[in-house]
Order: structure tokens, then C-alpha cells, then sequence
């Protein structure tokens, strides 16, 4: 049998001599390499990706018919957003936290507060809203005016033309039918002393404008009534041009702070009522 040879043999042996085998360890070969995948880069849409669904809504509103002849439409409306429903989308779509999105839209109304300190405006601010300072107020003198308040100062904040018809493309329409009832309808309430809209001057003028307003003011079931917080409505009792179309009455100099205000009309043998979406304020 052969005598393997290795390293720590006796001095005298040889590689040569008979017999003998050479036994030293081989290392393992290293595991061969992996072989890379070849890449292959998706291939970009040749078409017009479609929209997430959450762009696409149901505009859902009534025909209704107007006291002058024709018809008009009232958007039916739905759910009111909250500002947690609202927080959430934001965050969602653009990854940041609640808290977050919380922080930044405050801060983002704020400064436009703050540039309409100096009656700083914009037409277009990020393609979306454009904002302006309004004023108004009453007085029977020129200097009559010493703070904020008598002046009515406020800002008026609304969407861009192209924001608008940007938003109209995007809707589907459905009709929930013909309003069978017909009721009286308040589209705007505007101060006549200021002309601004949704505000009011206590003793003073606002005109109302929508349809079927014309209404029987000797009736107490009929009328203008306003309503501050939880206390009672108070009917008003002065009365200017009643009309299908307009109508002008008397806020009582008694009231203060935001007030709901409803009508009330007798039509067809019934009296139908119809409450302003807006509260109004001084």
C-alpha cells in the first residue's frame, strides 16, 4: 500500500520514492458567482392613464320650475365633509401626517389673512383660489368709520375661473327628477347698505334673490325669520319690494352675531318654507 507523504513527514523522504502518494488537503473551489438577471425596463403606457375614481363624481341636482316661466336646477345635496374626512384625503394623497396637513392648511389661510392686512390680493394663487379684502359698512358721515368693524372689513376667497372649469369637467350629471313640490328658493342674501353678500347691518336692509319669494307679509305664518345660535326665530315685520324674483325686509336692530334665516310662502294651499344654506353676519 502507499505511504502518503505530507508536510510533517520524516526528514529523507522524497517526492520521488516509490511508494509513496502526496496527500496535502486541496482547498474547496470558491461557489461560483450568481449570474446576474438581465434587465428589462417596463415599457411606458402610449395612452392616457384614467383618472382615479375619487376624480370622478355624480353632480345630482332637481329641475324645478321658476315663478317667472321655465325651469331652473337645485343641487341636491349630500353629506357634509368634515374636517377629519377632509385632513385624512389630504394626507393620503400626499403623504404627509394629519397633523401635518392640519398645520400647514391653518398656515396657509393665515397668511392670506396677513397679506390682507395691507390689502394685499391675488387673482391666482397655485391655479386653484384667488382672494381680495372687501369693505363696506354705513354711516351718515364721511369720518363716521373708526374701527375694523365699521367698516365691514372682510376677505373675499373663491375659486379661479380655470379651477372651475377644471373641476365641471371632471363631473358626471344626474337629474333626481322634477321637484314635484314647488318651493320658495334663497340663491343670495346681500347687505344694502354694503352690498356685500351673506352680511347684515342690525335696523338695516338686506335683499333676498331666488324664486318664488313673493309672499303675504300681513300673513305671521308667512314671512322672513331669523335665527341666532338656539335661541327662538324672530319674525321679521318690515317688509320693502316683495317680488317672485327679489325681496327686501328689515333685519331687527336686536339681533346680533350669525343668523340663519328661512322663508315663508304660501303656495298652492300650503305654506312651504325654505331655509338659507349661509348663516349671515354683521
Amino acid at each position: 500500500m502507499p505511504t502518503p507523504l505530507t508536510w510533517d513527514s520524516p526528514a529523507g523522504l522524497t517526492y520521488d520514492m516509490p511508494g509513496l502518494t502526496w496527500d496535502m488537503q486541496q482547498p474547496d473551489p470558491p461557489p461560483p458567482k450568481p449570474k446576474k438577471k438581465p434587465f428589462h425596463r417596463s415599457p411606458k403606457p402610449n395612452h392616457t392613464p384614467t383618472p382615479p375614481p375619487d376624480l370622478m363624481s355624480t353632480f345630482q341636482y332637481n329641475p324645478a320650475p321658476k315663478s317667472t316661466g321655465g325651469f331652473t336646477t337645485r343641487a341636491a345635496l349630500g353629506d357634509a365633509v368634515t374636517q377629519d374626512f377632509l385632513t385624512g384625503e389630504v394626507a393620503t394623497a400626499t403623504g404627509l401626517t394629519p397633523v401635518q396637513v392640519e398645520s400647514a392648511v391653518k398656515t396657509f389661510f393665515q397668511k392670506i389673512l396677513a397679506c390682507s392686512n395691507g390689502c394685499g390680493w391675488s387673482n391666482n394663487l397655485y391655479d386653484i383660489v384667488r382672494f381680495r379684502p372687501t369693505s363696506g359698512g354705513s354711516s351718515p358721515q364721511p369720518d363716521g368709520f373708526h374701527n375694523a368693524e365699521d367698516i365691514n372689513a372682510d376677505v373675499a376667497l373663491s375659486f379661479t375661473k380655470e379651477a372651475i372649469d377644471a373641476w365641471r369637467a371632471t363631473l358626471t350629471l344626474e337629474s333626481l327628477g322634477e321637484v314635484g313640490k314647488v318651493t320658495p328658493l334663497i340663491d343670495t342674501i346681500l347687505n344694502q347698505d354694503t352690498g356685500t353678500a351673506d352680511t347684515y347691518t342690525p335696523g338695516s336692509l338686506i335683499q333676498l334673490r331666488g324664486d318664488h319669494l313673493k309672499l303675504n307679509k300681513g300673513d305671521v305664518t308667512q314671512g322672513v325669520f331669523f335665527k341666532a345660535g338656539a335661541a327662538a326665530e324672530v319674525r321679521a315685520t318690515v317688509y320693502g319690494d316683495i317680488e317672485p324674483t327679489t325681496l327686501t325686509v328689515l333685519v331687527p336692530a336686536n339681533l346680533s352675531g350669525p343668523l340663519m334665516v328661512r322663508i315663508a310662502v304660501h303656495i298652492n294651499g300650503s305654506v312651504r318654507s325654505f331655509t338659507y344654506t349661509n348663516p349671515i353676519t354683521q
